[in-house]
């Protein structure tokens, strides 16, 4: 599972190659700040992953994004971070971004056959790596947070 979430942020850091441009934004900062981490190493994909494998207990995931991008933090330093300051994983706001990336929100979309228009980018790389987990329930219930009348099964 380390490997596919792993490559899933390299996947989808790929498709979406101005995402870059985008990391220093003061949702991402955010978002970076709540999990513990610093905003500047990371992309809003990698975000993404590490909050995911912190939301699922995923300790190798979470530690080997970390790892990758150069961190010295653990999966239990994050945990304890968050005790300390009274909250829990739950309690971190993603947020909702739209980047100027119309070429590879749609490319991403296309590639998993649904519609760009109905899903923000983060809901995209968190179906992305749901599908790539083949996690059926995680899929259907993006599915359903955004509105789809889809099956998770026709997506997987």
């Amino acid at each position: 599972m380390t490997r596919m979430m792993t490559a899933t942020a390299f996947a989808l850091a790929t498709a979406l190659p101005t995402l870059a441009a985008a990391q220093a934004t003061a949702p991402d900062a955010q978002y970076a700040a709540q999990i513990g981490v610093d905003a500047s190493k990371y992309s809003l994909t990698e975000l993404v992953a590490l909050d995911k494998a912190l939301r699922d207990d995923n300790r190798q995931g979470a530690n080997q994004i970390l790892s990758d991008a150069g961190s010295e933090l653990t999966y239990n330093d994050l945990i304890a971070n968050l005790d300390a300051n009274g909250m829990t994983i739950a309690d971190v706001e993603v947020p909702e971004v739209q980047i100027d990336a119309p070429e590879g929100k749609a490319q991403l979309a296309a590639s998993m056959g649904v519609d760009p228009e109905a899903f923000t980018l983060t809901q995209l790389v968190a179906l992305k790596s749901a599908i790539d987990t083949s996690d059926e329930d995680e899929v259907q219930n993006i599915l359903d947070e955004v509105g789809v009348d889809r099956n998770a099964l026709s997506v997987m």
